[in-house]
């Protein structure tokens, strides 16, 4: 009887240890790994919109010189053309993540000159 509860109990911890290994179909687990190639494009690509943004939203209000503003565009717009090169994308794709962009821009513009005009 004493022989029998040990081999539980050695055989209990050992079936939890090998259990993740001797799961099958659950390898969508190792795509979703934040150190992914395409993770790490996708964190590069919310970089650059953010950057976008971020420079129409000071540009707007009248924090960021002209010229500053068109060198911050032209270089996250770069980034953002490198990144999508990089994903291998479609035209149709990569037109619709542009026009993505114009409309953000677009909205950030608005919202800005809207709120400066309902002040003025």
């Amino acid at each position: 009887m004493l022989v029998l509860i040990a081999v539980l109990l050695a055989l209990i911890p050992a079936v939890i240890i090998a259990y993740p290994f001797l799961r099958r179909g659950e390898s969508r687990e190792w795509l979703d790994d934040e150190s992914s190639p395409m993770a790490t494009l996708q964190r590069r690509w919310e970089a650059a919109l953010d950057g976008i943004r971020s420079a129409e939203l000071e540009h707007a209000i009248g924090n960021l010189a002209d010229e500053d503003y068109r060198w911050l565009r032209r270089q996250y717009m770069r980034e953002a053309a490198v990144v999508m090169r990089a994903m291998e994308l479609e035209h149709e794709q990569e037109e619709a993540l542009l026009s993505q962009i114009e409309v953000e821009t677009s909205r950030v513009r608005a919202r800005v000159l809207g709120d400066e005009q309902a002040a003025g």
